[in-house]
């Protein structure tokens, strides 16, 4: 009896604890993550998530397939590389089109996978559309006319140009292992942008580069308040449908209750449509004749602002003479685009090389000396 009573008190004391410090976020995180065998959120995780629909057009197009498609062998290396990094989809597109696609792990063109942060690159083109519309006067209008409870000393001056260019001085410490850090929560919360908006601005803003996913998610809130438009259906009706994705992809929500998007990450889809962005970017900004992105706000989110490897919701790199960006995601989700080769390089998976540290890691490089590879066979 004495020990029941002991299992009880502990169990009071644990829940106590959980109700004292709204530590809701770490159980589900828990469960999620530790449960399922994980140290990490993982790019099959969506099941555990509310999520919202966000549509196609109902008129798909299929990507056309390259006089080469798949007659070109991966060396055994990469095959052994992708084995190690778990991949689960490897796609490489020529002259817009597919000359090689492979799938890895029981993946195949029909898996939709979390892109996880490839979800930045997807608001950055939402906030162009927003400013061409005129729902933003330009990338210099400040945040606090659609955010007025903006917090901190430099809150008055962040402007939305700060916030894509991950420069906004915003307190906030990424990548980070602490389960209890503001990054944890902002996975698992229900409610993301209440989180955002408790978030201090502690550094003068426009000034150096410090990478926040609190940024892109405040962005998406302030889209969302200049165009009266939740940003999963907003960035379906200028590009998901425009683009005419051949399925409709998913985006996490914080809950249903809620009801945000968690527009920092979590954008689902199949490896094939995504890379859509990949031809949006070297054609800058136009899409088979429409220009969904006006092409001087591409060229400008290609170039370097504090740091030579990122720019306005897009990463960057100089490799083998050749200007190449990316769209970038946890655990090494990728589309990357070489306009001077007409190449768009994806890869989705399980693992990447990485060092704890905001930067272009070595895997990626891997594909991209195997695109390179096909390319020019």
């Amino acid at each position: 009896m004495k020990y029941l009573k002991k299992i009880f008190i502990v169990i009071v004391v644990l829940f106590s604890i959980i109700y004292t410090f709204d530590l809701n976020y770490f159980i589900k995180g828990i469960r999620v993550v530790y449960l399922n065998g994980y140290t990490t959120v993982f790019i099959d995780d969506n099941e555990y998530f509310d999520t919202i629909e966000v549509e196609t057009s109902n008129t798909p197009e299929t990507w056309p397939k390259h006089i080469n498609y798949n007659k070109i062998n991966a060396s055994r290396s990469f095959d052994e590389f992708n084995s190690e990094m778990e991949t689960a989809a490897f796609l490489v597109f020529k002259n817009d089109s597919i000359i090689t696609e492979k799938y890895y792990n029981g993946y195949d063109e029909n898996s939709v996978i979390n892109s996880f942060s490839m979800a930045k690159t997807l608001i950055s083109v939402s906030l162009a559309k927003a400013i061409e519309q005129g729902y933003i006067k330009s990338l210099d209008q400040k945040v606090i006319d659609f955010i007025p409870e903006l917090k901190g000393e430099f809150s008055s001056e962040v402007t939305v140009e700060d916030l894509i260019a991950m420069q906004s001085g915003m307190k906030w410490v990424e990548p980070s292992l602490n389960p209890f850090s503001v990054l944890a929560k902002t996975y698992f919360v229900n409610d993301i942008n209440k989180l955002m908006l408790e978030q201090p601005y502690i550094n003068k803003p426009g000034i150096n580069f410090h990478y926040s996913s609190g940024n892109t998610q405040v962005l998406a809130l302030v889209i969302e308040r200049a165009t009266g438009q939740k940003i999963s259906d907003y960035f379906s009706e200028n590009f998901w449908k425009k683009m005419n994705a051949e399925k409709n992809a998913i985006w996490q929500l914080d809950s249903f209750e809620s009801g945000n998007a968690k527009a920092f990450c979590c954008f689902s889809t199949n490896a094939r449509d995504l890379s859509r962005m990949g031809k949006l970017y070297i054609n800058n900004g136009n899409w088979n004749g429409e220009q969904l992105v006006n092409e001087n706000y591409i060229k400008n989110s290609l170039t370097p602002r504090d740091t030579l490897i990122y720019g306005l919701g897009i990463w960057m790199t100089n490799y083998k003479g050749y200007q190449i960006g990316m769209m970038r995601g946890h655990l090494g989700q990728y589309v990357m685009f070489i306009p001077e080769k007409d190449l768009i390089i994806s890869r989705f998976g399980r693992q990447y090389i990485d060092k704890g540290v905001i930067e272009i890691t070595d895997d990626t490089y891997v594909y991209i000396d195997e695109a390179l590879r096909i390319s020019d066979n």
